[in-house]
């Protein structure tokens, strides 16, 4: 493995100020979970890098692939949803979920909880809000939702990926969709702020080429792909914010 250079090695490890006790959050010094949100909320809705951040940790064949899907022209429409959540120590983390192994383009790959949008759905935001219910188990209402990131198009499976992102105020019990998800886990957001988190490596694509992959590592799993470039978008965001924190 090769380490690339980090883009956010200029921001500390974040942690929430808070004291657990008995399961409650006695939040003790110069940010609460409120005032965290409020700011995160606001930076989503206050204009974003987009493209240009996301193409950081995009796969060296990405621009090649665009053009043989004529650009996204026929690209169908999905979204995911980001889970932030302190975990019992105070420290922001996001969720991620393994997929299952099957004959797809993305198959075992690390991801959000979402999927396609379904005739029913009444917004991508809903199409988000159910993949997750069905994916991983937890009910999430539009009032824990702080905002968007950018739209990502995925030359692979031709679907536009609308991104957006939750804040709870505590760990979520998750149940996963055995047909769907081979694992739940999450990942500290200090972890991937850390240059040393971001690597590349050798993965061969469908047509047999092996290309150079930038992605974050945490412990023995590796998030690269649509799932990083969306991710990137996000950490740059608060990255923003903890320039800002007093």
């Amino acid at each position: 493995m090769t380490k690339r250079a980090g883009r956010f090695c200029n921001h500390a490890k974040y942690y929430l100020c808070s004291i657990i006790t008995y399961n409650n959050f006695h939040l003790s010094a110069k940010i609460t979970l409120n005032k965290y949100a409020q700011q995160l909320s606001r930076m989503l809705c206050n204009g974003l890098p987009g493209i240009a951040v996301q193409e950081l940790m995009a796969p060296s064949n990405r621009q090649e692939l665009i053009v043989l899907n004529n650009h996204g022209k026929t690209a169908r429409t999905s979204s995911v949803l980001i889970i932030l959540f302190p975990n019992e120590s105070g420290e922001l983390c996001t969720i991620f979920t393994k997929r299952v192994e099957y004959k797809g383009v993305h198959s075992g790959q690390i991801s959000f909880p979402g999927g396609k949008s379904e005739p029913h759905d009444q917004s991508l935001l809903h199409t988000a809000l159910r993949e997750t219910s069905e994916e991983i188990g937890i009910q999430i209402e539009e009032k824990n939702i702080l905002g968007r990131l950018t739209d990502l198009f995925v030359p692979p499976s031709n679907f536009i990926i609308s991104p957006f992102v939750a804040f709870l105020d505590e760990p979520p019990l998750t149940k996963p969709d055995p047909t769907e998800v081979a694992e739940i886990f999450s990942v500290p957001v200090s972890h991937c702020l850390a240059p040393e988190s971001t690597i590349q490596q050798s993965h061969k694509t469908s047509f047999g080429q092996d290309i150079p992959v930038p992605g974050y590592l945490y412990k023995n799993y590796f998030i690269w792909g649509a799932t990083a470039m969306i991710y990137s978008e996000l950490l740059w965001v608060i990255g923003q914010i903890e320039g800002q924190t007093p």
